[in-house]
């Protein structure tokens, strides 16, 4: 079982992975710059009210993951996720060895009331065991790629977002694909554990 840190500090770093061991300071500063990457920042608190992410800065609107995604089945190419109740978010079950392997996908179809030009935000949750993997579609283009931090805090939220606008129209859909992820540090059941590409939301942000 994994024990929850509760160390409160905000890190704003680039997209990468950091050393092993690390403060949450060394990791904001060895964290290594992926190609076409933002800024994240993550949450100070962990578990904390997902309703809360629509007061988050040039936030428009939330389309939250457990309730307004559609989760795609398992199948022989991808895995499935599943609403996770202890942390209000979807994740994918890593006990399933086939599913270590695997993305899994939900998708969301843009409504009249969403249309405009904005910036995507995803928002997904740390996890110490691993840095999972998320990418972001709209209408089977890729237009965000992200990799969780490596850190010590368990179950914060981390915020990305898209560097380019898009212009969103009724029926666009939107698709985000994760994948579970071991950083090996943490030992479980004569293994390691696994992150479980948990995840709460995509974020329309104003470009204004």
């Amino acid at each position: 079982m994994k024990k929850l840190l509760l160390i409160t500090s905000i890190a704003m770093v680039s997209f990468g992975c950091s050393q092993n061991n690390t403060s949450v300071e060394q990791t904001a500063e060895k964290l290594v710059t992926q190609k076409n990457s933002s800024l994240f920042t993550m949450s100070d608190k962990a578990l904390t009210d997902k309703n809360n992410i629509i007061n988050l800065p040039n936030v428009e609107r939330v389309i939250i993951a457990n309730t307004h995604f559609r989760l795609h089945e398992e199948s022989s190419e991808y895995a499935t996720f599943y609403d996770d109740p202890k942390t209000d978010s979807l994740g994918i079950d890593a006990t399933n060895v086939a599913f270590r392997t695997k993305y899994a996908k939900a998708s969301y179809t843009i409504t009249e009331a969403e249309e405009g030009r904005f910036k995507l935000g995803f928002v997904s949750l740390s996890e110490f065991d691993g840095e999972s993997h998320y990418k972001v579609f709209v209408n089977e283009k890729l237009v965000g790629d992200f990799t969780n931090p490596r850190t010590e805090l368990d179950f914060h939220e981390v915020y990305f977002k898209t560097n380019d606008a898009l212009a969103l129209v009724t029926g666009d859909v939107i698709t985000v694909k994760a994948i579970a992820a071991s950083n090996g540090l943490i030992p479980e059941n004569g293994g390691y554990a696994w992150a479980r590409g948990r995840w709460r939301a995509v974020t329309l942000l104003s470009i204004k």
